[in-house]
């Protein structure tokens, strides 16, 4: 759903400009900034998120720091999302990773695949920074831009806005709107502002962000504290290519089961799982691609508190669900064993209830 977007951020004076030199400027402004940052070798920022939305609303800032090709290390500054504790700290020195819970005084530790650093901001494991990668790296590559104006302070910095959109053709991508706010000293991005159809609206804010800056080698590595549980960091065979979790590493998160196709269902792929945070916990959607076709399974125990969509009554799996065709992606939603799933994407009833069927 983070990555559902649609809307348009009013309120922004537009520059007369003709329409394809608008574009191209704003191309070639994004072009820069993202090469600046694909070509890093090191990066420290502070990065706050701010979501507002009727079900969704919270806060986060994060610190991040990353050495190419594959060391990283983020802690959470502060946050009023229950979920993600001030304190956590996710530290990874290329092979090994560590991920630290100050309020269950837990670390989970285990070996991890080199990580070839091709995200602007690089992998994480944390899904607070995967939120943070999901919402920029297709900023860059996969938007259509247009300029609207160049005289904009933000944070006393003389600011580039860039008014984004996705690509229609981008079918594996996000559909989103907003603005990209660049420093015009040196093009990169200092705060973006997205609208979610159906979610919230996103405001994204590096008042730090620095490239290619010294970072000392105790960064990237981690002693567990004296008195803390250490638990092994769970992995799953399947490896997604947009850096969001692996199955595996999802139901480390969740602490239960995740309902999934079977891997032997070879036509389907998985290509991650994002999580999302509710007033009432998480929320954990699985990416699944079959050829051309792409949908989402969304499961959780947040989920079980929440009513069914209105829709046509069907039973399904034993108990009752409802298909609903009243959003751009039809949904089938049911609820099993204390969660709430819905699957959703361009299916019809019966493709939807025959993936529901393969659930196990």
């Amino acid at each position: 759903m983070l990555l559902l977007l649609v809307a348009c951020n009013s309120g922004q004076a537009q520059q007369q400009t003709p329409a394809s030199t608008s574009g191209a400027n704003a191309q070639h402004l994004l072009q820069q900034s993202e090469q600046q940052l694909t070509a890093a070798r090191t990066l420290h920022a502070v990065v706050t998120i701010q979501i507002d939305g009727e079900t969704y609303q919270g806060a986060l800032t994060s610190e991040i720091w990353k050495a190419a090709p594959a060391r990283s290390r983020s802690l959470i500054l502060r946050s009023t999302l229950s979920d993600f504790p001030v304190g956590e700290l996710t530290v990874s020195n290329g092979e090994k990773l560590w991920i630290y819970n100050p309020t269950r005084h837990i670390v989970y530790t285990g070996s991890i695949n080199s990580q070839d650093g091709s995200a602007l901001f690089g992998s994480s494991s944390n899904p607070v920074n995967q939120l943070t990668l999901n919402l920029i790296d297709p900023i860059f590559s996969q938007s259509q831009a247009t300029l609207t104006s160049q005289t904009t302070t933000v944070d006393g910095h003389s600011a580039t806005v860039v008014h984004v959109t996705s690509q229609q053709s981008a079918a594996s991508g996000p559909d989103y709107s907003g603005d990209v706010y660049l420093d015009r000293s040196n093009d990169l991005p200092i705060k973006l502002v997205l609208n979610l159809q159906g979610f919230a609206q996103v405001t994204l804010q590096l008042p730090t962000l620095e490239l290619n800056r010294s970072l000392a080698d105790s960064l990237f590595s981690f002693t567990p504290p004296a008195n803390a549980q250490v638990a092994p960091l769970l992995q799953a065979s399947a490896t997604p290519t947009s850096g969001t979790l692996t199955l595996g590493q999802a139901e480390q998160l969740a602490g239960y089961h995740l309902l999934s196709i079977p891997s032997s269902q070879s036509d389907y792929q998985l290509e991650g799982v994002d999580v999302l945070s509710t007033a009432s916990g998480q929320v954990f959607v699985l990416h699944y691609l079959k050829g051309d076709q792409s949908f989402s399974i969304l499961e959780g125990k947040a989920l079980a508190n929440e009513p069914l969509p209105s829709g046509t009554t069907l039973t399904l799996r034993g108990t009752a669900a409802t298909y609903s065709t009243g959003s751009d992606n039809p949904t089938l939603a049911w609820k099993e064993h204390g969660l709430g799933i819905r699957i959703s994407g361009d299916l019809d009833e019966q493709e939807a209830i025959a993936i529901a069927n393969q659930l196990s």
